[in-house]
Order: structure tokens, then sequence, then C-alpha cells
């Protein structure tokens, strides 16, 4: 998962069919604007990650209601993590000035739970989770009545975070058997369900497309104008026969190539499975080193070694007529996603970014797609044997995530559509959800099917670089115009990973 960059998912929200939950995706975190940002210098390579992520305008967060009387805060909606946690009004970057100072961080909001009657201490510690780039937050575990989309969960367990260096909270949405607690209890998604809010443990993602500022999630339903054709089933994987993670079957990737060629790479030429994880919070996408370097092959691409990451030709995305596209397949090529060629590269660097002497062209542009390699450099993972699909690859697709039948449901997006057809997911008995308003399941999603083709055209448009300004005793830190390099020696190494984005996928 990320961070600061990214898109908010808003409070105002309504409920359009019986026991579903919607609400609506807005781009922009509070108080940050996005835009391109020079290069830093040398540095590790979490650190590079979380600045392309910021860059990348990676990350989508949700603002919500907690406690009586409620007390608004802000979290990162997370399908790679299982935990819902917010920043206590005592945790210490919201008190330290002096971390303040070296994050260049101001906490977002914070919940004081004095200030909520409804308000119950299950553990006042107890709370640990480390995130795969490294990210560690701690604190206790609570209860208090939790409020998302105008829709009010009673005495939702989560936790409170005294020690970390992000300035929001974060909103898991993945299986109990990944929580952190000692005890397993309900999450987010279960007490939606045990509290009849919803009919059905499953949720809906449409993100979008990235170059426009609107979305949406949908708990308890499907909304069919939002993908194209058939949604394609997918069962998860089980690890040692339980489930912990949204982990599916990645049979293969298929490149279009600009002469019209096809390059056809399928996870059998490894020599290790490598499932592919869908993760809402991390902004790019992660093959095996083995696939990403016939990538590297067969596009004009090269690595930076300052970025720490691979960079491709700006010119296949400003050729009058892109061709360039990907084709992601799953379940031995019965499902597939195809993601365009403005998603996989990022015109994000900024105009001074000058790439190294032996480059082989100057105007480079963020590659989509890194290698899982990365992970292990930093040492968070020993072998990095799997694909960790993120907005890059999800912005394509709208996915259900039905957690109480282990599967997803997965469709083309339909990009920038502009209607909806809600329908809401049901256990038990009943008639096809195609024929009615209410889909009923048996053993799994029905079988529904969306519009019969995209909808709308989008023509991107260029807007001038923007910055982020934050401002504490009246000093004020900027992003974007300002160079990275000298923002780098004010802030310092750690606040890097804070302010710029991470990789939220819990270990």
């Amino acid at each position: 998962m990320q961070l600061v960059a990214a898109s908010v998912l808003a409070l105002a929200s309504g409920v359009f069919a019986q026991n579903v939950v919607q609400f609506n995706v807005s781009r922009g975190v509070p108080g940050v604007h996005l835009g391109s940002i020079p290069v830093l210098g040398k540095r590790a390579a979490t650190h590079s990650e979380r600045l392309i992520n910021f860059m990348a305008g990676g990350g989508y967060y949700a603002r919500v209601s907690l406690g009586t009387p409620p007390q608004v805060t802000t979290m990162l909606l997370d399908t790679g993590s299982s935990d819902a946690w917010v920043l206590s009004h005592k945790a210490d970057l919201c008190i330290d000035d002096d971390l303040q100072h070296e994050t260049q961080l101001i906490c977002v909001d914070t919940f004081n739970p004095s200030k909520s009657s409804t308000h119950k201490v299950i553990d006042p510690r107890g709370f640990q989770i480390k995130y795969l780039d490294g990210g560690i937050a701690s604190g206790g575990w609570m209860q208090d009545d939790f409020t998302i989309g105008g829709t009010t969960i009673k005495s939702l367990q989560l936790a409170y975070v005294t020690k970390a260096k992000r300035n929001t909270g974060i909103l898991g949405l993945g299986f109990a058997a990944s929580e952190k607690a000692a005890t397993k209890y309900p999450n987010i998604i279960d007490q939606l369900a045990n509290q009849n809010l919803i009919s059905s443990k499953a949720f809906s993602l449409y993100l979008n497309d990235r170059r426009t500022d609107a979305g949406s999630i949908l708990f308890g339903g499907i909304d069919t104008d939002k993908f194209i054709g058939p949604l394609q089933i997918i069962p998860l994987l089980a690890t040692n026969g339980t489930y912990t993670s949204f982990e599916i079957d990645f049979s293969s990737l298929a490149v279009t190539l600009p002469n019209s060629t096809t390059l056809e790479m399928k996870t059998s030429m490894l020599d290790h499975a490598a499932p592919a994880v869908l993760d809402s919070g991390t902004t790019l996408s992660y093959l095996p080193d083995d696939m990403v370097d016939i990538l590297i092959g067969n596009l004009d691409t090269f690595f930076d070694p300052e970025l720490d990451m691979l960079l491709i030709n700006c010119a296949y995305l400003t050729s009058s007529s892109p061709s360039l596209s990907f084709q992601f397949y799953f379940l031995n090529s019965t499902a597939s996603i195809r993601v365009p060629v403005w998603e996989m590269v990022l015109d994000v660097l900024s105009p001074s970014y000058v790439p190294p002497d032996d480059a082989p062209f100057k105007n480079a542009c963020l590659f989509g797609i890194q290698s899982t390699e990365i992970f292990e450099t930093t040492g968070t993972v020993k072998q990095p044997n799997f694909t960790l699909l993120g907005d890059t690859f999800l912005r394509s697709a709208y996915v259900v995530f039905d957690l109480g039948n282990y599967e997803v449901g997965m469709g083309q997006a339909n990009l920038n559509s502009s209607s909806s057809r809600i329908i809401e997911l049901k256990e038990g008995e009943g008639k096809n959800a195609t024929e009615t308003e209410t889909a009923t399941k048996t053993k799994g999603l029905p079988e529904v099917t969306g519009v019969l083709a995209q909808q709308t055209t989008f023509t991107p448009t260029t807007g001038p670089v923007m910055t982020l300004v934050t401002t504490k005793n009246n000093a004020a830190v900027k992003l974007g115009m300002t160079g990275v390099g000298e923002m780098m020696g004010v802030v310092g190494i750690t606040s890097l990973m804070a302010v710029l984005g991470g990789v939220f996928m819990a270990l």
C-alpha cells in the first residue's frame, strides 16, 4: 500500500440498493497537490519507491467518522492488509515537533478517545504491524462506533497508533486470518455483514482512469455499468489451507508492441510459482525479475541507479496512435485484463530530470511495472517469488473481492462511466442477477454481465506542475519545482519513506 500522494474516498455517499454501501472516489489527499517532482540523490531503494509513489499519485483514502460524537479521520484504503488503525491524538508524530521537522509531516487528523462516550479500550498495547516497504506502526486496541459512507458499524475493533511515521491511518480490507491481534476479531467486512448492513462479505472496487478524478467502492454490491462484458470469476489461492490475502493464479503477460507483434511471457517459464496479489495500496505493479528482464530486452527502457527504478521511453505515450498495451492473463488464461499504455508509461518525472550519461534516450517516463527484486534488496522479503498488482493494474479492472466465498470477480473497467446499475449481493437461492436487481448466491459470485463496450472516451490534458506545501511554525517545505535533492537535506532519509508513499502490503 501507499502513502501521502493519493486519492480520497469522499465521506459523501449513498445507499443505492438495499444493504449496499457506496462511497465515491476523488483524487487528492488533504493538503497535498500532485505534480512532477525532481529526482532525489542516491538513497535506499525503499525511499525512491516512496518518491515514485508520490509522483504517480498512488493510494486511495477514505474520510470516515469514529466515536460519539463523531470525529472525522482519514484512512488509506488497503486490500493488502486486514487491520484498521487510526492515529491517536498522542501519536509521536502528532505531538513531537522534532519528529515533524525530521519527517516534514503533520498529522492530517487524529482520534481522541476521551472525547467519545462509546469508546472502549481492549488492550492499551499489543498492536504492531510491518508493511512490505519496511514501515512499522504500533499502539493499542480499542472498540468504537465507526461510520463510512453514511453507514455506522457499532463497536468496531481497530487499533489506535501511538508510534508511526505516516500522517493518516489505514483501513485494511483483507481476511481476519491476517490480522495482527493476538486474538482474531471481526474486522470491518465481518462487522458490516454481522450487523446486517450488507448481505454478503464482499466489496467492489472501481478506481477508474488515472487521468480522471472519479471512482467508487461498494460494500455488498456490484455496479454492472462499471465493467465491460461478463464478470470473470477467479478463485483465491490459500496458504497452507488458510486464505490470508487476495492472491490469484497469474498465468501470463502478453505485451502488444508498436510493430503489432506480441511478446508473451508465461509464468510457467519461471522456476517457481508467481501468484498475483491484488493490492490497492501499492502504486506500481511488480513482476518476478526474470519476466521484467524480458520486458527490458524488448522495450526501450533503462534502469536508473539513482532512482533505483526502471524507466521507459515516453515516445510510447506521445506517438500519434499509441499501440503499446499489456494483457494480463489469470486462471490458466481463462480470464484477462487489458492495461493501456498510459497506465504503464507514466509521464511524472520533472522536466529538470537528467538521465544517466549512458541512457539510450533522454525523454524518460516511469515504467508502471518494476521487479519484485526491490523487496529483496530492502530486506523485507528473502525470496520475492510473487507478483504484486497495484494501482497501475487495478485502475483498468473492476474487481469484486468476495471474502465469504474465497474468490474475486474481475471485469475490464468501463472507464469514466457516468451511470450506475447496482446489484445487491445476497447469500441464498434466487434468480439470476442478470434478470433482477438482487444477485443471489449459492456457491460464490453470480454470473453477471456489464456493458457491451467502452461507453466513453477520454482525451488527456496537460496541466501545470503543482506543489505540496506544508507549514509548521512559519516554515514551509515544498515538493514540486523545488529540488528534491535540497528537500532531502532538510527532511532526512527516514522522512522520505513517510512523505512519499510506500508498499503497504502487510507481512
